[in-house]
């Protein structure tokens, strides 16, 4: 019995800390492709002409992963940098983000997934989720407007303006708690407990499967339940 005590003991030490931290996926060496189409926004007080799609490839990866750029930083196309990878849900509240606009920002991104992806307007509808995204995550109005306010389109991104109005009406009343789909990857790397900034490269949602929580304790759970059979069988 003490035998199996002190094995138990050990699987929850194992499988524990992986719970507790499972908003903590791991660290990525994240290689960004940024494509067009491309048109204007007025972003951080100035108007840039920026690109709308964006694709990464993860740790020496050969197939891209979509992806949404989130943040307003540096960014340099094919460049190669350490990230680590965060699960989308209220935990992102303990790194010092609005974890809310990260919800809604991968309601967008699987709105896109689920509807778009692969189709014959699959550019035009990820360029018009991509400035969905910037502007649930750049807006301090507190509406959803692109015509105005501290984040919105200019000239040649009208185009994909209607669309993306489409895309937040379609998703605003029915926001999940997490996602499964989409990690969230920032850069400098973290460890629990740090804060996120934006500082040198652009944070992005990455397509991902993302481990639940509730996976790593049934894991525990059934390391635990064959630590048992294996014990029986010894009698």
């Amino acid at each position: 019995m003490k035998k199996l005590t002190r094995l138990l003991v050990i699987v929850l030490f194992i499988v524990m800390p992986l719970y507790a931290n499972a908003n903590i996926i791991k660290n990525v060496e994240l290689t960004l492709h940024a494509s067009t189409p491309n048109g204007y926004v007025y972003i951080a007080g100035k108007t840039e002409n920026v690109y709308f799609d964006y694709d990464v490839t993860l740790s020496g990866e050969t197939a891209s992963r979509e992806a949404f750029c989130v943040e307003n930083a540096n960014a340099y196309n094919n460049s190669k940098y350490s990230y680590t990878l965060l699960t989308v849900d209220s935990s992102l509240g303990g790194f010092g983000l609005d974890y809310n606009k990260y919800l809604q920002a991968a309601a967008i991104a699987q709105y896109y997934w689920n509807n778009y992806e692969g189709q014959n307007n699959e550019e035009t509808m990820k360029a018009a989720a991509q400035i969905a995204i910037w502007e649930i995550m750049f807006e301090t109005e507190g509406t959803f407007n692109l015509s105005t306010g501290s984040f919105h389109t200019v000239n040649s991104t009208v185009l994909y303006s209607g669309e993306a109005n489409n895309i937040w009406n379609a998703v605003q009343s029915s926001i999940a708690t997490s996602s499964t789909e989409w990690a969230l990857a920032v850069s400098p790397t973290i460890t629990a407990g740090g804060s996120i900034q934006v500082q040198d490269y652009q944070n992005y949602l990455v397509h991902y499967n993302v481990p639940e929580p509730a996976s790593l304790m049934l894991l525990g759970l059934g390391l635990v339940g064959l630590a048992g059979i294996g014990r029986k069988k010894k009698k």
